[in-house]
């Protein structure tokens, strides 16, 4: 099976592994397979509050398996590949849960890319994050190049993708390209933690801050800002919020 999934905390987070560690998880027919398989149960899951994606082994994700898609000549077949990868990668994007890149090891192309897809990037510590697209006469192929610029800005993104750099994980980390860096043997416990944490965060809320970031991103900001207060006001006449009220006002007596 080339993608794991592992229930933990009675199902409100899902643990999955990218499991082709011979291959350094590199993506294939059967990788997109398994991920699509994934997206769709977490897609009709309401109880599932976060989704957890690494590699297995010591690879995060290698890019894309160059063995088996060397079989792609024509640009018909690329473009099917390709579209298929973003539509993947937009699922992640869409999702009303929250998500999370264990990167537990190297990525390099497309490994990258996925990355950009999830909410926040925990990294192990001597990780290497590869923008190597060119090395191949490539430019990103997933989304990668539009969600890198989103993440670091133009310049750096050019810069990366231009010389196809190699970052280190605390340099993606000082230039904010990652969200956290921990020695590889605190990775698996530092994830989980702040999967519980955000496992607590009501999924109301959680919809409408990852709603709310894509206005940001993408519309005009008056246009953001309403839409900010029109998720406000329905949270606040929710029962989760009132419910909550009442705890703390019946805590503090």
């Amino acid at each position: 099976m080339a993608v794991r999934c592992e229930e933990r905390l009675a199902g409100a987070v899902w643990w999955v592994e990218v499991a082709r560690e011979a291959r350094l998880n590199a993506v294939n027919e059967e990788v997109m397979v398994g991920l699509e398989e994934v997206l769709t149960r977490a897609e009709r899951t309401p109880e599932l509050r976060v989704l957890v994606v690494g590699g297995a082994g010591r690879a995060f994700v290698s890019g894309g398996d160059l063995r088996e898609f060397a079989g792609l000549r024509t640009r018909e077949e690329a473009e099917a590949m390709s579209r298929r990868m973003r539509r993947i990668l937009s699922r992640i994007e869409a999702l009303r849960c929250w998500t999370v890149a264990r990167v537990n090891g190297d990525a390099y192309g497309g490994g990258v890319e996925l990355m950009l897809a999830f909410d926040m990037c925990v990294v192990a510590e001597g990780a290497r994050l590869g923008l190597t697209q060119g090395k191949f006469g490539l430019t990103p192929g997933w989304g990668g190049l539009t969600r890198l610029v989103e993440k670091v800005g133009r310049s750096k993104a050019l810069k990366w993708l231009g010389c196809a750099e190699v970052l280190e994980a605390e340099e993606a980390l000082a230039a904010g390209l990652v969200e956290e860096v921990m020695e590889p043997e605190d990775l698996d416990a530092r994830v989980m933690t702040l999967a519980g944490r955000l496992a607590g965060c009501e999924p109301g809320v959680a919809d409408a801050l990852k709603s709310g970031v894509r206005r940001a991103v993408e519309d005009h900001r008056d246009v953001a800002m309403e839409g900010e207060l029109e998720a406000f006001c329905d949270l606040w006449v929710g029962a989760a919020h009132w419910e909550r009220v009442e705890r703390f006002l019946n805590r503090r007596g």
